[in-house]
């Protein structure tokens, strides 16, 4: 198979699933081009691709499932037959629906999926689990899987077997967690009102909406001074909570 462009396109708040789709589209060329679909206001009406571009679609998973925003963003994008790499991140607990759901949102909306993997990252609330990943063997697997990606473009062969998963998906269950801020350390830049995917950041008193928050942490990332933060009881009783189901490493997964 011909490729004629390389794209990232992804939902990536705390830009972990922005860094390891660069590292895997990488592995065939260093010419992409980036479409963050966490920002509110990135047009896709331009977008035109091809059967001969090559897209990896990109997720962390939300509670085992593509996170909401992204399915309306991506939902405005026709594939017209380009190939996909679907690609899922989550922090050492599981994916569990997340990438078969992504998956089927790709095929409907008309692209060739080539594989998939979810890998393990960094978890974006509790950062002790999954610690530094991907780390230097996680690499070496994802330099490995785009070898064999790269083999299989060359005899035009895509992704036969189904991703294996659940129909229906499982039930969203996210524990609600919107930010707060230090008001007296604030200096109003306003970066988290501007880059909230889902402007629930009010850009005068910079209060979070809890009702449009998705807990998605985009503003504690981008914060210059690290004055938003989320309460500790709510992330003590999350630590307690994924202690068990977080503690021993996980394996990335691929699918060919």
């Amino acid at each position: 198979m011909d490729i004629d462009k390389i794209y990232n396109l992804f939902f990536s708040p705390t830009d972990t699933t922005k860094f390891v789709l660069q590292f895997l589209s990488e592995q065939i060329s260093p010419n992409y081009k980036n479409i963050n679909l966490t920002s509110k206001n990135t047009k896709v009406d331009d977008l035109s691709l091809t059967e001969k571009d090559l897209v990896f679609l990109g997720v962390p998973s939300y509670a085992g499932r593509v996170p909401v925003t992204f399915k309306e963003r991506f939902s405005k994008i026709k594939g017209n037959n380009a190939l996909a790499i679907v690609v899922v991140t989550y922090g050492n607990r599981a994916q569990e629906d997340t990438l078969i759901e992504l998956f089927d949102m790709a095929k409907e909306q008309g692209f060739r999926i080539l594989a998939g993997s979810a890998v393990v990252t960094e978890h974006s609330i509790i950062h002790d689990f999954g610690k530094g990943r991907p780390d230097r063997k996680d690499k070496a697997e994802l330099i490995s899987f785009m070898q064999k990606v790269k083999n299989k473009l060359q005899e035009d062969i895509l992704l036969v077997d189904e991703i294996p998963g659940n129909r229906p998906y499982k039930e969203v269950k996210l524990a609600p967690m919107a930010p707060d801020f230090v008001k007296e350390n604030c200096v109003a830049c306003g970066k988290c009102a501007s880059e909230c995917p889902t402007g629930a950041i009010d850009s005068k008193t910079y209060k979070c909406n809890s009702e449009k928050c998705i807990s998605c942490l985009r503003c504690v990332k981008v914060c210059p001074i690290n004055c938003r933060f989320v309460d500790n009881r709510v992330l003590e009783n999350l630590r307690v909570h994924l202690t068990p189901l977080c503690s021993e490493r996980k394996d990335n997964q691929f699918y060919l």
